[in-house]
């Protein structure tokens, strides 16, 4: 009793200080020039600020300004055994007379604007280290993270920063790469922790400040480190031993014990809370990446670099005056500080797997979503040369904006519907989306398309107002949807078991629950796409460019609008699962658990001044982790991505970095490539020779191909394909072939000649086959696939030009019916969307709902065959970029296709990858 009562004598006394106490650094200077801010900072690495910073830093002359400091070096958490859970490294702060005085006067009100915090950071940790040094021989830490007060350009109101000199080049500050998130900016992952503080962002307390009372938290910190020899701080700043130094020496020993060299200068494990860039640049130098395969042709257009698309929640607006209710919405470079993954062990692992037999694997929301075609589709070079191809034929300058507006309210939404929002008697100008000059009035717009489906696209998206299906696909298609109030966005967990402050402090936007995020019908808004027919002589004619939303309430996976199938499935179910399994990594988890947001929380090292507990609980997770993989076929679009990178790891072409900031990882596109593979072999289809045999000299085969998905496959853009391979052997040597490809993915026959169908030469194309129809010649293929004409009654690959439907075999889904289900009914035209085209409506297997075909070939054989040694295999390969697509895009002269035939060029034949010869391997049997 007498301890507690001690306790509280203490905590009045400290508190009675902090209201009535004299500066103990009453004779601070201003703040220098060097460390005030220029008027505008633009999004990207603000290097003249940043050189601006070091080059003040290194002088040390702010020691001299008679700021407030703190007691010594100190600890932000504990280091047992060698692995620390540290915030910080050792710190040392200095504080200008702005932050001094507020902290002398109780933390009360707003810190005045240009105050200044400037953090030294001393690695090796721990503290202990430096204790018998005194300030004034400290020596100098290479090594800071500062903080200015503008609250004129975030809503949290801080410019953050961290600056430093390395050893080596590869290991200091990088000025020369826009690719890399910034160092230095407005808005940055530091608020994952400091949206946790009571007030202002800041933890900072009286209690660490030399002269005043009370003493720093302490942390458990035992003998490990000092087996670890490490140099005293330098008396000089400049080039020396710094963080990275200290975790290079630390893998190296850890690789000793293991007696295995690591596949990273940092091994994950490792990596660091400061210095990120520095331990990036330092795996790129020993990673086996994919190096660029063709340099870029000066004249190639570019994508601007991904740190650009940065769009902040903005400041809160002065007293008196009405908050706008505009979209407002903002750039995932907001949710990446809290929904990345932690690699290393001191704070992490989170919402990364992590195993001694398989690469760590981010499974993180960020992590994941970033390489989707979804976080891609604001940068996706098929589109924009798709686009351009329309553009192109299209004669009328209001047709050609109706066909921008319509694409990018999808592959543009946050641009797109922001622009029509604060200009609505403006047309939005695809230009946007190359706009470099931060002056321009585009800049912004820009930035929001290029983040494509991004986090507050699904987040904010609202459930219509009307919840029947005729009103949906009338008023809330082509990627037409209402969205949440400015400020809130929403989640699949219920209210009160979520944590909102850090996000509201953060970025003033508060998080609810809403079950329509977990709907299907969420994602039809952009899976069902209805397209004006430009050509046809008939006015007002529309055509079902995509259907998959129809056709997944046309299956047994429905579950919409009381109407069930037998297997109901949402499209979250399939595309965001729970668990993670890839036969390539090794990995198998059934169902992940953990926490879904990094933000410095109860568990975290003990923190002045932080929020009430209650207020920054994050949550286990013991079953509702889902994972934002959200992928398909399409890998293929993923490699012009992946093996376009240059030697920094950057995509200059398509303006990505390979790295995630947060986690280190370079391995996360293609673990993306990797999931796709594994999606296309597990839940996609199966194939089986369902019958085998010999009659009078002709080897008959019958191959059975079940669609597993829950619409038809493919499905999509119509210019997606599947096709039967199958190759039958006599004594090992082959002797007939159906659909075998040449290195470019073009279909040949057995003497590799590519069929004339290929390029559709004078109108043919491969017919439906089945059972009634075999095949019997290596010139006829089963391909599953929708074929257009134009309303020239040719061939066409145009989302504008659907004038005729030629053949629609894609393989349906199980439960599919020629009338739609029972129970619901499926207004038309999307109906007649989910339906067959042409030779399949004779094929009763392929109508039979059981989401089946059955293929039948009669191949005459060769002398000397026999029941015995005969063998076949058959194959199902899926094309999401066809040859003769991409060959169609290039007829039209234009920067973006210009781009994606350098891109798909420079893939080569992809030998060495699963898309070997342009095809996915999705199933296969041998007989």
């Amino acid at each position: 009793m007498r301890v507690l009562s001690l306790l509280f004598a203490v905590s009045l006394a400290v508190g009675a200080y902090a209201q009535s106490a004299t500066n103990p650094c009453p004779n601070a200077q201003p703040v220098p020039q060097q460390l005030k801010l220029p008027t505008f900072i633009p999004p990207g690495e603000p290097v003249a600020v940043e050189k601006q910073l070091l080059a003040y830093l290194n002088t040390l002359e702010y020691r001299n300004l008679g700021w407030c400091h703190d007691k010594s070096v100190r600890d932000t958490g504990p280091l047992i055994q060698g692995t620390a859970a540290v915030l910080h490294p050792a710190v040392h702060i200095y504080y200008s007379a702005e932050m001094s005085n507020w902290l002398v006067n109780g933390r009360k009100g707003d810190i005045p604007e240009g105050a200044v915090i400037i953090k030294e950071q001393f690695s090796p940790i721990p503290a202990a280290r430096y204790h018998d040094i005194s300030v004034k021989d400290l020596g100098c830490s290479n090594d800071w993270t500062i903080m200015i007060k503008d609250s004129k350009s975030s809503f949290d109101g801080w410019f953050w920063a961290e600056v430093w000199n390395g050893s080596n080049p590869t290991n200091s500050m990088n000025f020369n790469n826009p690719f890399q998130y910034p160092n230095a900016g407005y808005g940055l992952v530091c608020l994952r922790c400091h949206s946790s503080a009571e007030s202002q962002h800041t933890f900072v307390s009286l209690s660490n400040i030399e002269g005043a009372p009370g003493w720093p938290l302490q942390f458990r910190v035992d003998d490990s480190w000092k087996s670890q020899q490490a140099p005293l701080p330098p008396k000089t700043c400049g080039a020396g031993p710094t963080l990275i130094n200290a975790l290079e020496s630390r893998a190296e020993l850890l690789s000793q014990k293991s007696q295995g060299k690591p596949e990273e200068a940092i091994p994950p494990a490792l990596f660091p809370e400061h210095q990120k860039n520095a331990a990036i640049q330092e795996d790129l130098q020993v990673l086996p990446l994919v190096k660029l395969r063709r340099a870029l042709p000066p004249d190639l257009q570019k994508m601007p670099p991904e740190p650009l698309d940065t769009v902040l929640s903005q400041p809160k607006p002065p007293a008196g005056e009405p908050v706008s209710n505009l979209p407002g919405f903002v750039t995932s470079s907001q949710c990446t500080g809290c929904h990345s993954g932690l690699t290393g062990a001191g704070l992490g692992p989170t919402m990364v797997l992590t195993s001694t037999t398989s690469p760590t694997i981010n499974v993180s929301p960020y992590g994941e979503w970033r390489w989707t075609p979804m976080g891609l589709a604001g940068r996706d070079p098929v589109f924009y040369s798709q686009l351009d191809s329309e553009l192109a034929y299209l004669k009328e300058h209001k047709e050609q904006q109706q066909v921008i507006d319509t694409c990018t309210q999808c592959h543009n939404a946050m641009g797109k519907r922001s622009f029509a929002a604060e200009h609505p008697k403006e047309e939005y100008n695809l230009a946007f989306v190359y706009e470099t000059d931060v002056h321009s009035e585009g800049f912004k717009y820009g930035g929001l398309a290029r983040e494509g489906i991004s986090c507050e696209v699904c987040h904010r998206m609202l459930a219509p107002k009307d919840p029947s299906l005729p009103y949906f696909l009338e008023h809330q298609i082509n990627g037409v949807f209402d969205v949440t109030p400015r400020g809130e966005l929403h989640g699949p967990f219920k209210d009160d078991e979520i944590t909102t402050y850090p996000m509201l402090t953060g970025i003033n936007v508060k998080p609810k629950h809403d079950a329509y995020i977990q709907s299907a019908q969420m994602c039809g808004t952009c899976h069902t796409i209805l397209l004006p027919v430009m050509d046809s002589p008939e006015a007002g004619k529309t055509s079902v460019e995509q259907a998959t939303y129809p056709e997944w309430l046309n299956s047994d996976y429905r579950n919409e609008y009381r109407s069930v199938g037998l297997t109901p499935k949402t499209c979250q179910d399939c595309h965001m699962p729970g668990g993670y399994a890839n036969a390539k990594t090794g990995m198998q988890v059934a169902q992940i658990k953990g926490k879904i947001a990094i933000v410095q929380d109860g568990t975290y090292p003990a923190s002045d001044h932080q929020a009430k507990p209650e207020d920054v609980n994050v949550r286990y997770r013991e079953s509702e982790f889902k994972r934002h993989e959200l992928l398909g076929m399409n890998g293929f679009l993923l490699q012009m991505f992946l093996q376009q990178m240059n030697g920094m790891g950057n995509n200059e072409a398509l303006g990505v970095r390979l790295s995630d900031y947060m986690s280190g990882l370079t391995s996360d596109l293609q673990a993306a490539s990797d999931n796709v593979v594994q999606q296309a072999r597990t839940i996609t289809a199966t194939v089986e020779i369902s019958k085998w045999e010999v009659q009078d000299n002709t080897l008959v085969v019958e191959v059975t191909v079940t669609n597993k998905a829950g619409h038809r496959f493919p499905s999509g853009v119509g210019f997606r394909r599947a096709f039967l391979a199958l190759e039958a052997t006599v004594d090992g040597r082959p002797f007939f072939s159906s659909g075998a490809t040449n290195t470019t993915g073009q279909i040949t026959n057995f003497a590799g000649q590519v069929l004339p169908t290929e390029s559709f030469q004078n109108g043919a194309y491969q017919p439906h086959f089945s059972q009634a129809n075999p095949i019997r010649s290596s010139d006829q293929v089963q391909i599953y696939e929708e074929l257009i004409q134009n309303a020239d009654h040719q061939f066409t690959t145009s989302f504008t030009r659907r004038d005729y439907d030629v053949k629609d075999n894609r393989l349906l889904p199980a439960g599919w019916s020629l009338h739609g289900p029972k129970d619901l009914k499926i207004p038309e035209p999307f109906l007649h969307a989910t339906l067959p085209i042409g030779d399949a409506l004779m094929d009763p297997v392929y109508l039979a709902g059981r989401g089946q075909s059955i293929v039948r070939y009669e191949i005459p054989l060769p002398a000397g065959a026999n029941g015995g040694n005969l063998h076949a295999t058959a194959s199902l390969y899926s094309q999401t970029l066809p040859p003769y697509f991409l060959a169609d895009r290039y007829q039209t002269k234009t920067p973006a296709t210009t781009r994606l035939d350098f891109l798909a060029k420079s893939l080569g034949t992809l030998n060495g990858t699963d898309y070997a010869n342009w095809r996915l391997l999705i199933a296969s049997a041998t007989k």
